[in-house]
């Protein structure tokens, strides 16, 4: 099998549509803030519903960004602004959740499928 990056059935792809199109506005939302270029950790804020739809595998990636934020200080004394951030999140989250949920669960669940189809097929226990 393929691995595809677009659900082919119609209504996962109005639903991938949609995830796409709300991580969209999301990320319109927080650049719109007035907090973003103030340095406001405030503006962040508005990425939290992104946060929620990319769960749990976009927990990675804000664990991943917390880690880089932690050694850029540490090494080079380097904070990163808050416009950089939120740009950060906005496409770990996005990539991650929408792989998470457009990719690889389809994939496990076609995987799945064939497994049963498998079993079920097998000559029962002897």
């Amino acid at each position: 099998m393929d691995m595809e990056f677009f659900p082919r059935h119609p209504v996962m792809r109005l639903v991938a549509t949609a995830w796409l199109l709300a991580s969209v506005v999301m990320l319109t939302i927080t650049l719109l803030r007035p907090d973003i270029s103030g340095n406001d950790r405030s503006a962040l804020v508005y990425l939290t519903p992104l946060y929620w739809l990319s769960f749990p595998l976009g927990h990675v990636g804000v664990i991943a960004g917390i880690a880089l934020r932690l050694e850029l200080y540490l090494k080079f004394n380097f904070v990163p602004s808050i416009l950089s951030e939120g740009l950060y999140l906005w496409i770990a989250l996005t990539v991650l959740g929408y792989v998470q949920w457009f990719v690889l669960l389809p994939l496990v669940a076609q995987k799945c499928r064939q497994l049963s189809h498998f079993l079920s097929k097998r000559d029962p226990a002897r």
